[in-house]
């Protein structure tokens, strides 16, 4: 399976280069304009690595990266900064937010960019693997009733064919720490709910 990669970087010239250099070089690559737009994705998105300019209009890298750092689902989305600026307080300023690594754009060739970012992935600790569990749940135990009654769930009955509905968990990680969320379906006509 191919790695994907974000590249959020405003300059089109330098994203229509890296896109085309990661595509050949067997990446699935995404790509965002700014960070607001690297937001927006990642909002529906899980890359395996993110690479991130800092000086970007509309919200800037630092704050990007602040965010999946922050962010209980990305936090464990390996982050190289990829700037033209490597001033040393910049560097620690990335490093300290939790970058796994500074690329300055200028003294750095595409190669070694590449090479970069398959050392970090190969040092990311193998997820755990989860299968997605499907459950019954019975109207009378513990809390049941009231989920039903809170979330409008009809006795956990399908509004279609009246067949009890089944509960499927997901599972999503965040580092070794996985977490899920959850789809009430009806066996019988699959109606999602």
């Amino acid at each position: 399976m191919r790695n994907k990669i974000l590249l959020v970087e405003d300059s089109k010239a330098v994203q229509q280069m890296y896109r085309n250099k990661l595509t050949l070089e067997q990446f699935q690559v995404l790509t965002a304009d700014n960070g607001m737009e690297a937001i927006k994705l990642l909002s529906g998105e899980k890359p395996d690595i993110v690479l991130l300019d800092l000086m970007m209009p509309v919200m800037d890298g630092f704050k990007v990266l602040q965010v999946i750092k922050t962010d209980s689902r990305l936090s464990g989305v390996p982050v190289l900064v990829f700037s033209a600026k490597g001033q040393p307080e910049e560097v620690e300023k990335a490093l300290n937010l939790g970058a796994a690594g500074y690329i300055v754009k200028s003294t750095t060739k595409p190669n070694e960019v590449v090479e970069k970012i398959r050392t970090v992935l190969s040092q990311r600790p193998p997820e755990q693997s989860f299968a997605q569990y499907t459950i019954e749940i019975r109207e009378d135990a513990y809390d049941a009733r009231k989920l039903s009654d809170d979330f409008k769930l009809n006795n956990f009955r399908c509004a279609l064919c009246s067949a009890p509905m089944l509960l499927d968990l997901i599972p999503e990680f965040s580092h070794e720490t996985p977490w899920f969320s959850g789809k009430f379906f009806c066996p019988r006509c699959t109606a999602r709910q």
